[in-house]
């Protein structure tokens, strides 16, 4: 689904595919990269992104160290291109709207607040993640696993 988003809110798996040269997503990240609309960090995607670059079972032989991985960050946020965005007002009645009645299911709370954040925003969501086909009336983009072409 797309509609006429303002910009994109990427989540966690987009950002680490795209800055980690040996992710397996690298390639299919790197190929949506020119079609994404003003890329842009929230507060939680930001966590999990230092979170994930300093996790030794995520990230093996390239795990940062907290430093680093503030630097490669702030690297994104100062090419231009890439955005951080502070939690939009009235957030919290689409994030009831869209948990209630819902089934908990793993990394419920977090993908409720990132798709009520995009829409509060007026933004799209973009991952990997197709559990996002859950939240209806959702703007998202789902990345195929694999670059085609």
């Amino acid at each position: 689904m797309t509609l006429s988003a303002i910009a994109d809110l990427l989540d966690v798996n987009v950002w680490l595919a795209f800055a980690v040269e040996g992710h397996p997503h690298h390639r299919a990240a790197l190929k949506a990269w020119g079609d994404l609309k003003r890329p842009t960090f929230c507060r939680i995607t930001q966590l999990g992104f230092l979170r994930l670059l300093c996790n030794r079972l995520v990230m093996g032989r390239l795990t940062f160290e907290p430093a680093a991985a503030w630097v490669e960050c702030e690297q994104l946020l100062t090419n231009g291109v890439v955005q951080f965005l502070d939690e939009p007002a009235g957030i919290e009645p689409n994030l009831k709207l869209l948990t209630k009645g819902a089934k908990i299911q793993r990394d419920f709370w977090s993908d409720a607040y990132l798709a009520a954040f995009a829409k509060t925003a007026g933004m799209r969501l973009v991952s990997f993640d197709s559990g996002f086909a859950r939240f209806k009336d959702l703007d998202r983009l789902i990345l195929p696993a694999k670059a085609s072409g």
